[in-house]
């Protein structure tokens, strides 16, 4: 049961800096992600948890999207 993902969702993701226990990081929020994609959430006791790992279908999908869009404008 295989489904292209829908790239376009990423135009919804918002990368983010933070600072958690004294360390600079950079991410996304769970809280936001779930509600666009839940499938990369996970909860883990009390804390979500994003499998960063599985973002990257969606950012596949999302390069092909933009490339189309280009190829497009380029024929004018």
């Amino acid at each position: 049961d295989i489904e292209t993902l829908d790239g376009s969702k990423v135009y919804e993701m918002r990368g983010v800096s933070f600072t958690k226990d004294g360390r600079a990081g950079s991410g996304v929020i769970a809280q936001e992600l779930q509600k666009i994609a839940p499938e990369l959430v996970e909860k883990e006791g009390e804390y979500l948890s994003v499998a960063y790992g599985n973002v990257v279908g969606y950012l596949i999908e999302a390069v092909k999207e933009l490339k189309a869009e280009i190829e497009e404008l380029k024929k004018g």
